[in-house]
């Protein structure tokens, strides 16, 4: 990914809940922060590696170690900002026009709602994701395992992630 962008790329926060993916002619993202929505000119993976460049690495780089880490393929959480404890969670393949990225510490509970699953923030908004609750519970546990597994480098000095500023 990297490279220049035409215009002002969002950079994701402690206040980024999800970016999904928008088909417009225009707009390729919907941001959702605490107590506002934005829209990017920029696709979701490319606002996601943009963060993930200015906090030390690339998107690609970063899945490649949690790939390695976790001994999973697909679906790949991102450690975006794990200095400030911000991770993104996909809800399907980031090659799918209905993947949503959501921000781990922002999610507050999931429950099936028909073919659907509704996350429901902190702040009390939520969001339906077209993803069953087993998958989502899947992505939920890779997460967890991810942020357990860096900590356990941060606390007894195995460093496996390069990049990290621990």
């Amino acid at each position: 990914m990297g490279g220049h962008y035409a215009s002002p790329i969002y950079v994701v926060s402690k206040q980024t809940k999800a970016i999904l993916t928008k088909d417009s002619a225009y707009y390729r993202s919907l941001i959702l922060e605490t107590g506002q929505k934005k829209h990017s000119t920029h696709s979701p993976e490319e606002i996601i590696d943009h963060t993930c460049v200015m906090y030390g690495s690339t998107l690609d780089v970063r899945r490649k170690y949690v790939r390695k880490l976790l001994r999973v393929n697909s679906k790949v959480p991102v450690p975006v900002i794990p200095s400030k404890g911000v991770y993104m969670l996909p809800t399907a393949s980031s090659k799918k026009k209905d993947n949503v990225w959501l921000s781990y510490y922002h999610i507050k509970s999931v429950e099936q709602r028909d073919d659907r699953t509704y996350v429901t923030f902190h702040d009390g908004t939520g969001l339906y994701v077209n993803a069953s609750l087993k998958t989502f519970d899947l992505q939920d546990k890779r997460t967890s395992q991810m942020i357990a597994k860096m900590n356990r480098a941060f606390f007894f000095g195995d460093n496996v992630f390069p990049w990290n500023p621990y």
